[in-house]
């Protein structure tokens, strides 16, 4: 006959060191999984400002450039055209203050008004707010000229208004 030559109380011991082992595995599994919770959460934040970084790209790009009359003129119209939440504001040589297409375009640093803001309604129909190919009209774009641009956002970060100036 054979005799198992461990006592009661090794037993005991190797039972509660197990226990002992799988409660620190389960609480660092725990704590791994809220981890990688938090930094998919954190990941994810960023790609939303990524995100909302580069929705506008294509406006975001005229911020401090150069580009020519035709390039405005095309703008503006795929604006209207679109129906854009946008102003698109220009001022030439000829002209003693700006013009706004689209929309009508409030700016800080000429009002009271803390943040820019646009017209609740888009422009429609008005003589002045039309695109002119008269050269004789103050607002008429020339398509070789080089206008330098500015862009302005609301307070949620959305480009609300495009500042060309005539350089």
């Amino acid at each position: 006959m054979k005799t198992n030559n461990m006592n009661d109380a090794t037993k005991i011991l190797i039972l509660v060191s197990t226990v002992i082992i799988v409660c620190v595995l389960c609480a660092v599994g725990f704590k791994m999984v809220n981890e990688g919770k938090s930094s998919i959460n954190a990941s994810t934040n960023n790609l939303n400002n990524m995100t909302s970084q580069y929705s506008d790209i294509d406006l975001a790009i005229y911020d401090g450039a150069n580009v020519q009359g035709s390039e405005v003129v095309n703008l503006i119209r795929t604006a209207i055209e679109s129906e854009k939440y946008l102003a698109i504001t220009v001022k030439t040589k000829a002209a003693s203050e700006y013009v706004d297409y689209n929309y009508d375009f409030s700016d800080p640093d000429e009002t009271s008004v803390k943040e820019p803001s646009l017209s609740a309604n888009p422009k429609t129909g008005s003589a002045d707010t039309q695109i002119t190919d008269k050269k004789s009209q103050k607002n008429y774009i020339n398509p070789t000229a080089q206008f330098t641009g500015k862009v302005y956002k609301d307070a949620n970060g959305i480009i609300i208004c495009i500042k060309f100036t005539q350089i």
